[in-house]
C-alpha cells in the first residue's frame, strides 16, 4: 500500500507492509528525525488485516494519535495526527486536504465553525482599517476551509506545518524568533518586521527586527497599533494608518508616515506575549486581508514556540537547584507572561552548609583531574540527600555545599528535613570512605544547620539571576559550619533545636562567633552510622 506521510513537515512517500516503517532519531530508523524529544526508534507505522497501523516502540516521551496516548496498536486514517513526544506525523490523503495538527501542541478541528470570523463581524472605517479579533488556530483553519478555495486551504495547512517543523527544530529562543521573522517576512511581503515581547511590566519590548534593505529606514515603529493589538486581542490591517482615527494619538503615524501596518498578538491560552508587527508602504501594495490571516494563524504556531523555549529555558534553570518534584510545582504555580521569576519573599527556613575539613590540604598534591572526579562524586551524593528531603541548592562555594529548606515551597517540617538530611550526608560519606578507590583520601565533613526567617528570591541583574537567601538566619549557619562543628559533626542552633525536639541532641558551650552579636550555645546532633536515631524517626 502506498502513502504519503507528512513527517515534522518533510513529505515521506513510503511503501507499507506488514513489516512497516519506523520512525525516530537513530541510525536504524526507516525515517529519520533530527530531535532529541524522539527515541532511536519511536514509533512504528505498519498494515494489519489491510488497514494502516500505528504504535509506540515503548518511546521515552510516549506517541499520541489525535491527543489520545497509544498503549498498543491503534488504526491509522487519512488526516490523522501522530505525535512523537511533540514531532508531529500526518498521512496526507490523496486529495491532499489532510490538515496539520499541532507538532506545538495545537490540536486542529476543521469542522467547528463556531467561531467563524465572516466580513460583516469585521471593523470597518473610512480608512479602510480592519480589526479582528483573535481566534483560535482551530478556527483560523476551519475558516480557511469553508471560506477559500481547496487548493488555498492545502497551501495554508502545508505553510504551517512547515512553519511547526521548523520552529520545533530551534535550538533557543534566539533562533525561534529568528525563523519566525524569516518564515513571515517569506510569505507576507513587506519592508520592515518586528517581534516584539512584552516584559515583566507588560510593556512592549522590540526583541527581532527584520527589514527588506537594511538600514534604510530607521522610522521608530507606531507602539500605539502594537499596544492596541496586544490589549485588546485583535489582529490590525489598517492601509493607511496616518488616516485611521483609532490610531490618532500616535504621533509616529503622523511624523514619518508610515502607510500600511499589520499586527497581529502573540497568544497562547489566556496570555499575551507580545505582537508580530509588519509595515510596508502603498507603493508596494499594501497588506491584503488574506495576509492578515495568514500572520494571525502563523502568530498562533509562534506564539505556543515562544511559550515553549521559556519554560524550558526556566525549567533549566530550576533543576539547577531544585529537586525534579519542587520543579513540576513551581512550574505548575507559574503561569506569568515570562519564564516567571521566583518572587522575592520573606519565609522561615533552614539553612545547611556543609564543607570537607581540610580538602584545600589535602588536594595541593593532588591532579586536577583526580581532584575533580573526588569532588563530583562526593558532591553526587550529597545533592541526592538534599533533593530527596525538598531542600533547594543555593551554590557550591569550593567545596563546600550551601542549601536550605522550606523554599521557594513552604514546608513546616524544613528543620526536620534539614537535620534528616545532615545525616544522610554524614552516612553517605562514610559509605563513599569505605569504597573509595585506591590512593583516595578520607573525607570528613562539617555541617552546620539554622533556622528561621529569611529573605529568598531571585537576585542578581538581567544577564544572571539566581535563587538565593539572605539574613542573620544564613550567616549563622555558615558560622555555626565554620566556627563550632568539628569534622563529623552536625550542630544546629537554638531555633532548629526547638523545631525538631531536643532528643538525640547535646548542648554545646556558649559560642561568640564572628558577626553574631549575642553568645550562641548551639545542638550536636547525635548520630552514630547505620543506627537510627529520633531525628529519622520525627514526625
Amino acid at each position: 500500500m502506498k502513502l504519503t506521510l507528512q513527517v515534522d513537515g518533510a513529505l515521506h512517500p513510503v511503501t507499507l507492509t506488514e513489516e512497516g516503517v519506523t520512525i525516530g532519531r537513530g541510525d536504524q530508523a526507516t525515517i529519520k528525525l533530527q530531535t532529541n524529544a524522539v527515541s532511536r526508534v519511536h514509533a512504528r507505522i505498519f498494515l494489519k488485516d489491510g488497514q494502516p497501523h500505528v504504535m509506540d516502540m515503548k518511546s521515552l516521551n510516549g506517541t499520541s494519535l489525535n491527543g489520545v496516548t497509544l498503549t498498543g496498536p491503534a488504526p491509522l486514517h487519512p488526516g490523522d495526527t501522530v505525535l512523537l513526544g511533540e514531532a508531529m506525523v500526518i498521512w496526507l490523503a490523496e486529495d491532499g486536504l489532510s490538515a496539520p495538527v499541532a507538532g506545538l501542541n495545537l490540536a486542529l478541528a476543521p469542522k467547528a465553525v463556531a467561531s467563524r470570523i465572516s466580513l460583516e463581524d469585521r471593523a470597518f472605517d473610512a480608512s479602510g482599517s480592519i480589526l479582528v479579533p483573535h481566534a483560535s488556530l482551530e478556527a483560523m483553519l476551519a475558516q480557511a476551509s469553508g471560506q477559500h478555495p481547496a487548493g488555498e486551504a492545502v497551501t495554508l495547512f502545508q505553510r504551517l506545518a512547515s512553519m511547526a517543523g521548523t520552529l520545533l527544530r530551534a535550538a533557543g529562543l534566539a533562533e525561534l524568533l529568528e525563523s519566525v521573522m524569516g518564515l513571515v517576512t517569506t510569505q507576507i511581503p513587506c519592508q520592515r518586521g518586528f517581534i516584539l515581547l512584552a516584559d515583566a511590566n507588560g510593556e512592549l519590548v522590540p526583541e527581532l527586527l527584520w527589514e527588506e534593505h537594511p538600514g534604510q529606514h530607521a522610522n521608530p515603529i507606531s507602539r500605539t497599533i502594537a499596544r492596541t493589538a496586544m490589549k485588546d486581542r485583535v489582529a490590525i490591517l489598517t492601509t493607511d494608518a496616518r488616516m485611521d482615527p483609532r490610531f490618532s494619538a500616535g504621533e509616529s503615524i503622523k511624523i514619518h508616515g508610515i502607510t500600511s501596518a499589520l499586527c497581529a498578538p502573540l497568544i497562547v491560552e489566556d496570555q499575551a506575549l507580545g505582537v508580530i508587527y509588519l509595515e510596508t508602504s502603498l507603493n508596494k501594495g499594501g497588506f491584503k486581508r488574506e495576509d492578515e490571516h495568514l500572520l494571525s494563524a502563523m502568530a498562533n504556531f509562534a506564539a505556543v514556540g515562544i511559550q515553549r523555549e521559556r519554560e524550558a529555558k526556566f525549567r533549566q534553570r530550576l533543576e539547577r537547584y531544585h529537586s525534579p518534584q519542587v520543579v513540576d510545582q513551581i512550574l505548575k504555580s507559574s503561569q506569568n507572561k515570562e519564564a516567571p521569576a521566583l518572587q522575592a519573599q520573606r519565609c522561615e527556613i533552614s539553612v545547611l552548609f556543609a564543607d570537607i575539613s581540610g580538602f584545600t590540604r589535602m588536594s595541593e598534591g593532588m591532579e586536577p583531574l583526580v581532584l575533580a572526579s573526588i569532588l563530583n562524586r562526593t558532591f553526587e551524593a550529597m545533592i541526592d540527600q538534599i533533593f530527596s528531603r525538598g531542600g533547594t541548592l543555593d551554590k557550591y562555594i569550593g567545596d563546600a555545599i550551601m542549601a536550605f529548606f522550606g523554599a521557594p515551597n513552604p514546608d513546616p517540617d524544613h528543620a526536620r528535613h534539614a537535620v534528616e538530611a545532615a545525616v544522610a550526608m554524614q552516612e553517605a560519606l562514610s559509605d563513599l570512605n569505605a569504597a573509595r578507590p585506591e590512593g583516595y583520601p578520607e573525607l570528613r565533613m562539617r555541617i552546620g544547620i539554622n533556622s528561621g526567617e529569611a529573605f529568598a528570591g531571585d537576585i542578581g541583574c538581567e544577564k544572571r539571576m539566581d535563587y538565593t537567601v539572605m539574613g542573620s538566619t544564613v550567616n549563622l549557619a555558615s558560622r555555626l559550619e565554620s566556627g563550632v562543628a568539628k569534622p563529623g559533626q552536625i550542630v544546629v542552633g537554638p531555633r532548629t533545636a526547638e523545631l525538631v525536639g531536643m532528643a538525640h541532641l547535646r548542648q554545646l558551650e556558649g559560642f561568640a562567633l564572628k558577626g553574631i552579636e549575642q553568645e550562641v550555645r548551639p545542638f550536636e546532633v547525635l548520630w552514630t552510622h547505620d543506627a537510627p536515631t529520633a531525628v529519622h524517626e520525627l514526625k
